[in-house]
């Protein structure tokens, strides 16, 4: 009799356990409600019971060096998947790590979600160790950042964390985790439906789309032209269409390359400081401009009170004018003064009017775009001594990729950025990884990670200058971890050579704290790492060298030993867009006469 009696009080005691969560189970939990598949973590004092939910679980969590890479990675991932990435660092120091990754994707538009640690509650306030006001530092920068108060509440609140960075214009969200809410435990019954949803101010409601205005606008413009940003990456097959059934150019972004292919001849390319002079001459002498999910930033305006002539003008008139569709309502009319404007998606606005589109040969406008492309092509001198520039290697890269994979290029910041999304041929949105507004050195490695994990059928390229390697060489480390197949392509030319040229342009070639001395070598800092590695330096070899590194089937690195060079094109600072520098054959820039451009 006895034996049964305590049997049974260990069965009720088991069922009392079962029937109770602590806060780690319970954030682990609502991930794979989600169906989160890769999480990337870093751990520390104050996560610990966060992250000892992942022990012997079945979703992947990753490992980087340091956490300003993980978040990096994880915003890589998010680029190229459009899901969430996720994030686990602890407090203090952890999170501070994080501020960069996090305003980068919020600054891009990109969703992130980071979960930080931090001291218990009574100890909030007491400077105690590895303590910072977490929610303080990363709300201008995030979309939304909240301390949770009780664990009864956490179900909720990764739910929210999860709707608020993925609605509307994407972005960062950050939740702080006290040691005392991980660790507390709750009855299963009591974590759902505690939590007061925020007001994000979104309209998801389809405006007056004034079809019969805007599509007769279209019908009888003369000289229009196509902006497509990130924001229309998700309805590319509707832009491609729209383009098509108008004959229309098209021009996009550096965050939209590959919405419209690029081969097409209707392709501009993109636009902007470093874009293709045709893109740019087109949008200054365009009657109508549709821009599709891009904010008019300032690289890809140049001088505002300069911009786009032809269409204000038109708009005067009543014939023309500049259409903006954006799914954030504060971007509408926000960097330049726009006239139809609609707060909406562009896949449903494209689909409202994709059926009052009547095609037109539009001659005589297609002849001067296409003589723009002809006269100011992205083009480079080839050196006569054999030696190599970044142009060459990225053009070889293009020519040598393989035509049975998707390919997708990540990039650091410099001029090798500006190279890599002129010289390849995109096809396919989200083949382009890269840091726009924020221009974050560093990001190719880490962000190749994660787009490597998020993507691991496709073939990742990481197109890096040395200067940006440099940042965060160490997730060689990472890559080495996970035998991650990545291509990493460093540009090793011994300066910061964007900024090089500003000093060259600008400055009167003071040349300072541009030249990086001493760089690694960076084969065998590969080696060291257990990486395959090669070297090249010679245009003879370029071809060869360049075949094998793109197939060989694992990772790679590659040290291309360049010379430094001049990026162009340039539309300095303060100019209007179509008043550019463009590279000659003596190695200098020769500025565009504006006046002289054939119209």
């Amino acid at each position: 009799m006895r034996i049964v009696r305590k049997f049974f009080n260990l069965k009720k005691i088991s069922l009392r356990r079962l029937s109770t969560i602590n806060g780690g189970r319970i954030i682990y939990n609502k991930f794979k409600d989600k169906g989160v598949k890769d999480v990337f973590l870093y751990s520390g004092g104050a996560i610990m019971p966060a992250v000892d939910s992942f022990y012997k679980g079945d979703i992947n969590y990753y490992i980087n060096t340091h956490e300003q890479s993980l978040g990096h990675a994880a915003t890589g991932y998010a680029k190229s998947t459009g899901k969430p990435g996720i994030c686990m660092v602890t407090s203090g120091p952890g999170l501070t790590n994080m501020i960069t990754p996090i305003t980068d994707a919020t600054n891009d538009s990109t969703p992130l979600i980071v979960f930080s640690g931090n001291v218990p509650k009574k100890a909030m306030g007491t400077q105690a160790f590895q303590e910072c006001p977490s929610v303080d530092i990363t709300k201008p920068v995030t979309k939304w950042s909240y301390c949770v108060e009780n664990v009864n509440e956490l179900s909720d609140i990764v739910d929210e964390a999860f709707r608020v960075s993925t609605t509307g214009k994407k972005g960062a969200v950050h939740i702080d985790l006290p040691k005392c809410i991980t660790t507390a435990t709750t009855k299963i019954e009591n974590i759902n439906n505690t939590f007061i949803h925020t007001d994000l101010n979104y309209n998801k409601n389809i405006l007056d789309f004034n079809i019969n205005k805007i599509s007769t606008l279209i019908n009888n413009s003369k000289n229009p032209v196509i902006i497509a940003g990130q924001g229309c990456n998700e309805a590319y097959k509707l832009l491609r269409e729209l383009s098509s059934k108008g004959n229309i150019p098209v021009t996009t972004t550096i965050h939209g390359v590959g919405i419209f292919d690029e081969t097409n001849n209707l392709s501009l390319k993109f636009l902007g400081m470093h874009g293709n002079p045709a893109a740019n001459f087109a949008v200054q002498n365009s009657d109508l401009i549709i821009n599709l999910g891009s904010r008019f930033d300032d690289r890809s305006t140049g001088n505002v009170e300069k911009y786009a002539p032809e269409a204000y003008k038109a708009a005067k008139e009543n014939r023309g004018g500049i259409i903006q569709v954006n799914l954030n309502k504060e971007e509408l009319s926000k960097n330049i003064t726009t006239h139809y404007n609609f707060h909406t998606k562009c896949d449903l606005f494209l689909k409202h009017l994709l059926p009052c589109i009547n095609y037109k040969e539009r001659n005589e406008w297609l002849n001067r775009i296409n003589m723009w492309k002809s006269k100011y092509p992205f083009d480079i001198a080839e050196l006569d001594d054999g030696t190599l520039n970044t142009q060459m290697v990225i053009k070889s890269i293009n020519r040598n990729l393989p035509k049975n994979k998707r390919c997708r290029i990540t990039t650091g910041v410099g001029n090798h950025q500006m190279w890599a999304a002129q010289f390849i041929d995109y096809k396919l949105p989200q083949t382009l990884m890269t840091s726009g507004s924020l221009g974050v050195m560093g990001v190719g490695l880490p962000y190749s990670i994660g787009v490597q994990i998020g993507n691991p059928d496709d073939l990742v390229i990481d197109i890096d200058g040395d200067g940006s390697f440099n940042h965060t060489l160490s997730e060689l480390k990472t890559v080495s971890n996970y035998n991650l197949p990545i291509k990493i392509a460093v540009m090793n030319d011994g300066h910061m050579s964007m900024v090089r040229v500003w000093e060259k342009l600008f400055f009167n070639e003071r040349y300072t704290a541009t030249n990086l001395n001493q760089n690694p070598d960076y084969v065998l800092l590969a080696e060291s790492f257990g990486i395959e590695s090669m070297y090249c330096n010679s245009k003879e070899m370029l071809d060869k060298n360049v075949e094998y590194f793109l197939n060989y089937p694992g990772p790679i690195l590659c040290e291309f030993k360049v010379n430094t060079d001049l990026c162009y094109p340039l539309v300095k600072p303060g100019n209007a867009l179509d008043d550019m520098f463009l590279y000659q054959e003596e190695n200098k820039f020769d500025k565009i006469d504006v006046t002289q451009v054939p119209s």
